[in-house]
C-alpha cells in the first residue's frame, strides 16, 4: 500500500484534534492582569484577543450559519489578577447586539449592566463594556444563566410535590435527558413547554413562576388540578442551553420549526408522549409554549384568531379579558394570527387537536420584578377560564 495513503488517516485525525484544541483555547484567554473564561455550562466565546493591558476584544458568532435571525448569545467570566477596570469590545460579525449585558458576581444573582458602562457601536452591531473586576470574578452574559443545574434543582422540587411524578421521555441529540413533570391522568390535559430556544431566558423565568402558581395550594389551583392533568416540559433543548446556542439544538435545527416533520429526538420525545396520552384517552385542551422576544412589549401572546374556533372557544380572548380587569398599567400585547406555513408548536397543536395553542413571549429586557409581579395574574386567569370551559368535543 502507498505509504502516503496509510498516513492520510493519521494526518486527518491530527488535524481534527488540532482544530478541537484551537476551539477550546478560543473560549479562554489571559494576560498578566485578566483572565477571560467561557468554559462553563452555557458559556459562549468564539475568539479572544487582548489589545493592551486592560483592553480585550471578544468575538461571538451564531452556532451555525443556518440561524434565521442573526443574533449571538454570549457568556463568559472575567477575573482580575489584581483588581482593576477592563475595557471589553464585544464583536458580532455575523449578527447584531440583541442583548444588553447581564452581570453577576456569583453566577446566581443577576442585574443589567449599568447604562453608563455599555456603549453600542457600528449602528448597534457591536458593543463596548467597561467593567471593574477583582480576583473573585464577574460573570457577563446575554441573559441570566439558567442551566441544567438550575433545572435539576427545579425537578427535585417538582418531584417533592405530592401530585407530581417526573419521568424521562427521551434524550437530546447529545444524549441529555428530556424530562416531563406530570400530575395524575385525567380525561383533559394542559401542556406547558419551555426553552425550545436556548437564549430565551425570560420565558424560562416566567414559566417557572407560572408553574409554581398552577401547582400552588390555593383553592383555584386545586380545582384546576382536580379537572386537568398537567404535562410540564421546562427544558426541551438541553444541548442548546449547555452549548451556549442562540436558537438551535445540537442537530443545527430550530426545534420550533420541527413540529410535524419531527426530525429531531427532542420534538419526537414530545410527540411520543402525546401519542401515549391519546391512547389513554387524555384529550389536550391547551398548550402554552414559553419564549422571549426582542420586541419592546413586556409580554406578547401569539394566539389563534377568533374565527379559528378553538376548543374551548375564544379561550385567548376570554383569558386576556380576565387579565385586563385585574391589571391596567402593565404592557402586554395579544396578537392573534391565523395558521401560517411554519412547523411551529402553535400551528401544530392547533391543527392536530383544534385547541388553543399559544406562544407566550417575554421581552428580552423586561423588568424582571414586573414580570414576577404579574405572571401570577396570567396563571390564575388561565385557570379560571379553563375551569369555565365546557367538556371537550368528541
Amino acid at each position: 500500500m502507498d505509504p502516503d495513503v496509510t498516513a492520510r488517516p493519521i494526518l486527518l485525525v491530527a488535524l481534527i484534534l488540532s482544530a478541537c484544541a484551537t476551539l477550546v483555547e478560543q473560549r479562554f484567554c489571559e494576560n498578566d492582569f485578566f483572565v477571560i473564561d467561557a468554559r462553563h455550562d452555557g458559556g459562549d466565546l468564539d475568539a479572544c484577543e487582548f489589545d493592551s493591558t486592560n483592553t480585550v476584544e471578544l468575538t461571538f458568532r451564531p452556532e451555525d450559519y443556518t440561524v434565521s435571525d442573526a443574533f449571538s448569545w454570549f457568556s463568559f467570566r472575567v477575573t482580575a489578577k489584581e483588581a482593576g477596570v477592563i475595557q471589553i469590545r464585544l464583536k458580532f460579525p455575523d449578527a447584531y447586539a440583541r442583548y444588553w449585558p447581564k452581570i453577576s458576581t456569583d453566577g446566581q444573582n443577576w442585574q443589567r449592566a449599568a447604562e453608563d458602562s455599555v456603549t453600542l457601536t457600528d449602528n448597534g452591531k457591536n458593543m463596548q463594556l467597561r467593567l471593574r473586576v477583582d480576583d473573585s470574578g464577574t460573570w457577563v452574559s446575554a441573559q441570566e444563566l439558567v442551566t441544567q443545574e438550575s433545572y435539576d434543582q427545579w425537578f427535585e422540587e417538582l418531584a417533592a410535590h405530592a401530585e407530581i411524578r417526573t419521568t424521562v421521555i427521551g434524550k437530546s441529540v447529545e444524549g441529555r435527558p428530556i424530562h416531563v413533570a406530570k400530575t395524575a391522568n385525567k380525561p383533559e390535559s394542559v401542556l406547558l413547554l419551555g426553552r425550545q430556544h436556548p437564549a430565551e431566558v425570560p420565558g424560562a423565568l416566567a414559566m417557572r413562576q407560572f408553574v409554581d402558581v398552577v401547582l400552588g395550594d390555593t383553592e383555584l389551583a386545586r380545582q384546576f388540578r382536580e379537572r386537568y392533568a398537567l404535562l410540564i416540559i421546562p427544558l426541551l433543548n438541553p444541548d442548546g442551553v449547555a452549548n451556549g446556542n442562540s436558537r438551535h439544538n445540537a442537530g443545527r435545527v430550530d426545534l420550533n420549526r420541527d413540529w410535524g416533520p419531527f426530525t429531531q429526538p427532542e420534538t419526537r420525545s414530545v410527540a411520543r408522549l402525546m401519542a401515549a396520552m391519546d391512547k389513554l384517552g387524555m384529550q389536550p385542551r391547551l398548550m402554552l409554549d414559553f419564549h422571549a422576544t426582542k420586541m419592546t412589549p413586556t409580554m406578547v401572546f401569539y394566539t389563534q384568531v377568533p374565527e379559528d374556533n378553538t376548543n374551548p372557544p375564544l379561550f385567548a380572548t376570554n383569558w386576556m379579558a380576565g387579565v385586563g380587569k385585574r391589571i391596567s398599567n402593565y404592557e402586554y400585547t395579544h396578537d392573534p394570527r391565523p395558521p401560517s406555513g411554519l412547523d411551529n408548536t402553535k400551528n401544530y397543536f392547533f391543527s392536530r387537536y383544534g385547541i388553543p395553542a399559544i406562544t407566550y413571549e417575554i421581552g428580552d429586557e423586561a423588568d424582571r420584578d414586573k414580570v414576577f409581579e404579574y405572571t401570577p395574574v396570567f396563571a390564575e386567569e388561565m385557570m379560571r377560564v379553563m375551569l369555565q370551559a365546557g367538556p371537550p368535543e368528541t
